[in-house]
């Protein structure tokens, strides 16, 4: 018996169930947000960087271009004022008073073009301390003839940006030189004048729209500080070879090279983006700067060829979707518990009558059909659920009651057919032959057997020894049960009967059958076989009526088949003429009869036993009745194994000697 399993709550089993599948779908639900808001965010974010990156770049052309336009304006006032040195410096002195966010106004003329100022002449006009100052830079050492800047300037016909220096031996800061011919009154070229710009100031103009359009002005309190702001994305511009020009960090500027980074990170999307920033195209690549991967959005700068880049770590892009996911994981957390505790009190609540409930028939199941059942007040399913427990239980006191009296019944039957089975088993003699307190040999040994498959049967064997002949009848009444038993016992009568006033089993079987047909409301009928047996000469007379034919085996002889003429079976039709047929039976010679019992047996496949399992038992046991019978008996019982029997079975041995 296994042991008892232990109690779970229904509610609770029913709790975890819902809590499991709301968790899961929570799960799947905030699943499916945290990566739609990661996508979503990332897109707004790169179309963000894409237009605050054009807007850049239009804030540094415009810069630039007001640098050129001053020049442009300033060049016919400086191209007037050329009669000698000092009207130089004094226009270069007015116009950068009128152009404030220019660092200096400066003049290059060509070798010699005022002989009293030697071979190089370049003034220059710049801001210190809040108040113009001037300087003649060519003698200080600086000259400008040589230069690549000078002469690409003197050779354009409109205007040249030189690449980015610092000015040693002015004002000594980071600047950009935007340059035009000079041509005197005959239209001749004289020389080069120019305009220079503070890259500080340019940086200044790209951090304060870092400050204005910041997207995560929300993570930052103090958006003045840009040093905070860079945190989040660097606004970086590189040359036509690489080098920066602005960078978040000054000290790279102009020492530290963005394609060499690119160049030695070696993956194939760092590659990619130096291969299209180099073909001057504008986009959005990925790339691991100082040891961080960051999303590089660049575009180029139509009026200088430099390139300009926003550079941000793609884990800060992801720091708002994160902090969202947390915050969204955390009400789901509380919706959750506050889900369990609402659910857990309402299920049990619920299911507080199935409660009860189990108890009552609990009750009832331990036979107090009286136990109250507990009342529901909502008509649904617990309501009909408890009604049924209620009819069942008046159904139950009912059938106890019933079974009590079909108990008592089946009792008084059962003791009844006991009675009946004792009564007919002493009604058939001993099944063995001689007995065995004989003091005289004889010379017959019989030995007989009959298992009813109720508790009382059908099947019927007789014999008995008169005038020294032995007679003998087996026969199986057609049905199993009392019906057959009271037909067997009155065809056992008939042959005792009449066997004691008739010597030919012909005439013995004649009228046992008129007196079973005599009456016509009778309708059951009984194969049977009857002999007699001259026990001095073996010679034996019998009568077969529908019932097996006997086998014969010796010892000096394998077994046979008695011929048996097919007749009726006794009680089947009035009139029958029966004929008898004749043998002599040889010292040692055993007669086993049987009913259909037996080679009609099933096991639990529905096979049947067999005349071939019969003829193997025959084969192979010794021809002693009591053997034959108990080795038939077993092969019967492994056969059929726990199949229970179908039928009555009979058999019969005798052996004459």
């Amino acid at each position: 018996m296994s042991k008892k399993q232990r109690y779970r709550s229904f509610s609770k089993r029913l709790t975890r169930r819902i809590m499991l599948a709301l968790t899961l779908a929570l799960i799947a639900v905030a699943a499916c947000f945290n990566w739609l808001e990661a996508d979503t965010f990332t897109h707004y974010y790169k179309v963000y960087c894409k237009i605050l990156l054009d807007v850049k770049n239009e804030t540094v052309r415009k810069a630039l271009y007001g640098v050129e336009v001053a020049v442009m304006n300033s060049t016919d006032d400086l191209e007037e004022r050329l009669q000698n040195p000092s009207t130089v410096f004094s226009a270069l002195r007015d116009e950068l008073q009128r152009n404030p966010q220019i660092v200096g106004f400066f003049a290059c003329f060509e070798p010699n073009y005022y002989p009293n100022q030697g071979r190089s002449f370049q003034p220059y006009a710049f801001w210190r301390d809040g108040r113009i100052d001037t300087i003649q830079i060519a003698k200080e050492g600086n000259d400008y003839l040589e230069d690549d800047w000078y002469q690409r300037a003197f050779a354009v016909d409109s205007g040249y940006w030189s690449e980015p220096y610092i000015d040693d031996s002015g004002s000594g800061i980071l600047m950009c030189s935007y340059s035009v011919p000079i041509h005197d009154h005959t239209g001749r070229k004289v020389g080069v004048f120019g305009a220079d710009i503070s890259l500080d100031w340019l940086y200044g103009q790209l951090r304060a729209i870092d400050k204005e359009y910041s997207f995560f002005k929300g993570f930052v309190k103090n958006t003045k500080n840009i040093d905070t702001l860079s945190v989040f994305s660097s606004s970086i511009i590189i040359d036509s070879v690489g080098t920066y020009i602005v960078h978040p960090d000054k000290k790279r500027i102009l020492k530290d090279n963005f394609y060499e980074e690119l160049r030695q990170q070696k993956d194939t999307a760092s590659l990619q983006l130096l291969k299209d920033m180099k073909a001057r195209k504008s986009g959005t690549g990925e790339a691991k700067i100082d040891k961080l991967t960051n999303y590089v959005f660049y575009a180029p700068h139509e009026q200088t060829g430099w390139m300009m880049a926003i550079t941000v770590p793609r884990l800060i892009i992801m720091l708002p979707v994160a902090i969202r996911c947390f915050l969204l994981s955390f009400i789901f957390l509380l919706t959750l518990i506050a889900v369990y505790f609402i659910c857990r009190s309402t299920i049990r609540s619920s299911t507080l009558p199935l409660h009860k409930l189990a108890k009552s028939t609990d009750e009832v199941a331990k036979g107090n059909f009286n136990a109250p059942l507990p009342d529901i007040r909502h008509n649904d399913e617990i309501h009909m659920l408890r009604d049924s427990f209620g009819n069942m239980q008046q159904s139950l006191s009912q059938y106890i009651e019933e079974l009590k009296t079909t108990t008592a019944q089946k009792s008084a039957i059962e003791s009844e057919l006991s009675i009946a089975r004792n009564i007919q088993m002493k009604i058939l003699p001993s099944p063995h032959y001689p007995s065995s307190d004989t003091q005289h040999p004889s010379p017959i040994t019989l030995h007989a057997s009959m298992t009813p498959a109720k508790e009382v049967g059908g099947d019927l064997y007789d014999y008995f020894v008169r005038d020294n002949r032995l007679y003998f009848c087996i026969g199986d009444v057609a049905g199993k049960g009392v019906p057959a038993a009271l037909v067997m016992t009155t065809v056992c009568g008939a042959f005792r009967l009449l066997a004691e006033s008739e010597s030919e089993p012909q005439r013995i079987v004649s009228r046992m059958n008129d007196m079973m047909t005599r009456d016509a409301s009778m309708t059951i009928f009984v194969t049977f076989f009857a002999g007699v047996l001259d026990l001095e000469t073996g010679h034996l007379l019998y009568c077969n009526a529908g019932h097996k034919a006997p086998f014969m085996l010796s010892d000096n002889a394998p077994y046979s088949k008695l011929t048996a003429k097919p007749q009726l079976p006794v009680g089947a039709l009035p009139d029958v003429a029966y004929t008898q047929q004749q043998t002599t039976i040889a010292p040692g010679t055993t007669l086993f009869l049987y009913t259909d019992g037996l080679d009609e047996a099933e096991n639990a496949q529905l096979q049947m036993f067999g005349k071939e399992r019969i003829q193997e038992v025959l084969q192979s046991t010794a021809p002693e009745p009591q053997t034959l019978i108990s080795q038939m008996t077993q092969a019967v019982a492994r056969f059929v194994g726990d199949t229970e029997q179908s039928d009555d079975l009979t058999m019969l041995a005798l052996q004459y000697m």
